[in-house]
């Protein structure tokens, strides 16, 4: 959806048009643009000409930053839950260690990449599958 958005950063956004493109049910998007509101990512605007549009230019969200938020408690696997999870290997498995650095490390290249970085000519999915590209300008 900021992909999306991103490609035509002043223009404003029904959700129903964003659920369309994006190929996910309106109240999906509903929820995600809640929680993207609520991190000042984007903005709301209501009436009938509302929507969504970004909250922020492009160079400053950071794909990491995005990520981290949005999966805020959600553990990677059963292990790293906040009450150790039903994994029948703890406590002396060896890949927890192993799966941490990895995560670390994911989150740490996305942490260098910024949704300005990702548009561009942004190839973006119509509900049917084909690419379109939208070609945005971006302030400098």
């Amino acid at each position: 959806m900021l992909l999306c958005l991103g490609a035509e950063p002043g223009e404003i956004r029904s959700t129903e048009a964003l659920a369309t493109e994006i190929g996910v049910p309106r109240n999906h998007v509903h929820k995600l643009v809640q929680a993207l509101a609520a991190l000042g990512l984007v903005r709301t605007v209501r009436g009938a000409r509302g929507g969504v549009q970004l909250g922020r230019p492009a160079e400053r969200i950071s794909i990491g930053g995005v990520v981290r938020q949005l999966e805020a408690g959600q553990a990677l696997v059963e292990c790293f839950r906040e009450d150790g999870g039903a994994c029948r290997l703890m406590p002396g498995c060896r890949l927890r260690n192993a799966l941490a650095r990895a995560r670390d490390a994911f989150l740490t290249t996305l942490d260098a990449v910024t949704l300005a970085d990702c548009l561009g000519d942004a190839a973006v999915l119509n509900p049917a599958g084909a690419a379109s590209v939208h070609r945005a300008s971006r302030p400098r």
